[in-house]
């Protein structure tokens, strides 16, 4: 019982740092790859520490850049927006998400 709140409290913990919003500004021209290394890898973090690969499965009727652009400029329950995201470098992590799911 006692593991069972332990693990309880510190996934409530871990996954609360990754709600509201975030002020991360991308630099401009900056790779999909670069925003998601500094600014999703916290919550969503790499497989290996030489490769930086997803572990989300986005549904088949959520793959597409509206939905993912909506996700990050509006964040979700678990997922903070990021509303300094925009233009270029909002399609570059767009299109590296869409790329790096693991539904595709």
């Amino acid at each position: 019982m006692k593991k069972k709140m332990l693990f309880v409290a510190t996934t409530i913990v871990a996954l609360s740092g990754c709600a509201g919003s975030k002020d991360y500004t991308p630099a401009a021209g900056a790779s999909g790859k670069d925003i998601f290394a500094q600014a999703c890898i916290g919550c969503h973090g790499p497989v290996s520490d030489t490769e930086l690969t997803t572990f989300w499965e986005i549904t088949t009727e959520n793959a597409s850049a509206a939905y993912i652009t909506a996700k990050i400029n509006q964040g979700s329950m678990r997922m903070p927006s990021f509303p300094n995201i925009k233009g270029a470098e909002l399609e570059a992590i767009t299109t590296f998400v869409l790329e790096h799911n693991k539904s595709q």
